[in-house]
């Protein structure tokens, strides 16, 4: 039976109702702050809903029996290269949001669960039906921020160790990452060991390539203004896929102006009712 509960992730009554109430055999847990910036503003609360959030998950699940777990970590927790970062690399204190993401990744290990880690990089895009697109508040996300203020849009630093300067980062479509989603359940319910993986395209693109296929997509010029870099942001961040396309079956369809087309299409029709 299909049922839908609104309410906090370390509320353990919560958790404790729903496993009571209905047969649970995967937990996909996605829930959790992401934003950096205010992470380094207040790390406390970060630590309190991620790390405190996901150990109470796994208390739960295992008073109740239910041994699978899917878990959203990030690419955050490595250490910037300038190449492809497989699940391996090095990891490394970025800021509170990724180290209370590593944390989290260190108590699913320990818990004796079976699990599925992904590392995601950069989730965006929206369902080409156009039923559902990205959207928080505050938007800290780059693509929806540029969709959603044209003539206004914050690039955060222009003098980091990269070919124009600024940050370049690994988009992935969230239909994309859904695939994946599903077939880590095939993967552990055919007994398949636990594992990290990396979700992204295995393609960087810098803030101002975002931009200027943004430009391209919509026919229209973004307008953009340098402001400093926000701390924690690390320079280059590109994923190695390749074990979760050899393990996973992972094939990305969809590359970075699909991702924005559908984003922008979603937006368009967003504002328009």
């Amino acid at each position: 039976m299909d049922a839908f509960y609104c309410g906090d992730v370390r509320n353990r009554f919560l958790l404790e109702n729903i496993l009571q109430n209905h047969f649970v055999d995967v937990v996909f847990h996605l829930a959790g702050r992401i934003e950096i910036g205010e992470s380094v503003k207040y790390p406390t609360e970060f630590w309190d809903v991620n790390v405190g959030g996901t150990v109470n998950v796994l208390n739960v699940m295992k008073n109740y029996g239910v041994n699978k777990i899917i878990f959203s970590s990030t690419a955050g927790v490595y250490w910037a290269g300038a190449i492809q970062i497989p699940e391996d690399e090095c990891t490394t204190s970025n800021n509170p949001y990724s180290n209370s993401k590593m944390s989290c990744e260190y108590a699913i290990e320990d818990s004796g669960l079976n699990y599925v880690i992904f590392r995601y990089f950069n989730l965006a895009g929206a369902d080409p039906d156009g039923e559902m697109g990205e959207s928080h508040e505050p938007e800290t996300h780059l693509i929806p921020r540029i969709l959603q203020n044209l003539n206004t849009v914050e690039v955060y630093g222009n003098d980091y160790d990269t070919p124009d300067g600024t940050c370049i980062r690994d988009y992935v479509h969230v239909c994309d990452v859904v695939d994946a989603h599903l077939e880590a359940v095939k993967y552990l319910d055919n007994s398949g060991e636990s594992g990290v993986f990396n979700l992204g395209s295995g393609v960087g693109y810098s803030v101002l390539d975002v931009i200027k296929t943004v430009e391209k997509v919509s026919s229209k010029k973004v307008k953009y203004n340098i402001v400093p870099r926000r701390k924690g942001d690390p320079s280059h961040l590109v994923a190695d896929i390749t074990k979760a396309k050899t393990i996973l079956n992972f094939n990305p369809k969809h590359d970075i102006s699909s991702i924005i087309k559908s984003a922008y299409e979603w937006e368009e029709a967003r504002s328009t009712t």
